[in-house]
């Protein structure tokens, strides 16, 4: 069986990275930044490269997120994936999670966290990336 993490590209991965330590109470695994090999192979005109980000590993309520900043374009949202952060029966713990993102300007909330047609309860909110995050308890059936 194979792990999926959720793999997340930003401009500046390491101002992201502080972010969501700061609004999702993430601890930061890990952060790699790129190698003047690196920058020379991708043609990159860099001069600071401990801003830079060639691997990053954060965690948030116990689940892995790795990313890196974009080296060929610039990274663009998308509404087709979004992440769904699941507590699973803890709504204590889910509902208190998403209150605190809530209370800052720094997300916007899509959903209000409220019982959900097909179980359980969830909220949603968008980070200032645009990604979008479901915040759950008793949403996913775990078996």
């Amino acid at each position: 069986m194979a792990d999926i993490y959720p793999y997340l590209v930003f401009e500046n991965a390491k101002e992201a990275m502080a972010y969501y330590a700061e609004q999702f109470d993430a601890d930061i695994v890990a952060r790699r930044p790129l190698t003047k090999a690196q920058v020379d192979s991708y043609g990159l005109e860099l001069t600071d490269l401990d801003e830079t980000t060639a691997y990053g590993e954060f965690t948030i309520a116990g689940q892995t997120f790795i990313c890196a900043d974009a080296m060929m374009a610039m990274p663009q949202t998308s509404s087709l994936v979004s992440i769904l952060l699941d507590f699973a029966d803890d709504n204590v713990a889910a509902a208190d999670f998403f209150d605190h993102l809530a209370a800052s300007d720094d997300q916007r909330v899509t959903l209000p966290f409220s019982p959900q047609p097909a179980g359980g309860q969830a909220g949603q909110i968008v980070d200032r990336y645009g990604i979008t995050w479901l915040i759950s308890a008793g949403f996913v059936k775990h078996e």
